[in-house]
């Protein structure tokens, strides 16, 4: 039985869309290391610490939809935020339950020197995007990844960036 061949011009295209995920990948984990050198912390507590500055009152629950993780990912990320002495956990004076994040001096010392964008390149550039042009782009990666033969789901609640 042989193998059909692949017509040349959808082979290209597919080189060349690798290409473009290559440069995305590369971009974002530059982007990243360049984060840890200037400020010390990984990309995704970086993106914790502006949300945190942003947002008044957010809770750990409110983090993880914010930065679209897991919540159990977020608990480690504030316990390790808040224990390098970034952010400081309060309690709700009218439910005690409530635990709302703030930055220490030094979380906003680091967001002061950190290189723009907070969220990282990816997040920033796909939240620029037209609508219409980010729902086409949303479902054509849907079927790329129906279309893998290996997958993992559950990567999709976790940080690009290290911690």
């Amino acid at each position: 039985m042989t193998t059909p061949t692949i017509s040349s011009n959808i082979h290209h295209t597919a080189l060349e869309t690798l290409k473009l995920f290559r440069i995305i990948f590369k971009s974002t984990n530059r982007h990243f290391h360049i984060v840890e050198k200037v400020t010390g912390v990984g990309g995704a507590s970086l993106w914790a610490l502006a949300e945190i500055a942003e947002t008044k009152d957010l809770t750990v629950s409110g983090l993880s939809k914010a930065m679209s993780i897991h919540q159990s990912t977020a608990s480690n990320l504030m316990e390790k935020l808040v224990t390098d002495g970034y952010v400081i956990r309060a309690r709700n004076h009218e439910d005690r339950r409530i635990v709302h994040l703030s930055l220490t001096q030094l979380g906003k010392d680091v967001l002061s020197k950190a290189p723009q964008p907070y969220r990282g390149v990816l997040p920033d550039a796909l939240m620029r995007l037209n609508p219409l042009t980010l729902q086409a782009l949303n479902e054509h990666l849907s079927q790329l990844v129906v279309g893998m033969d290996s997958k993992s789901y559950d990567s999709a609640f976790e940080p690009l960036g290290k911690p």
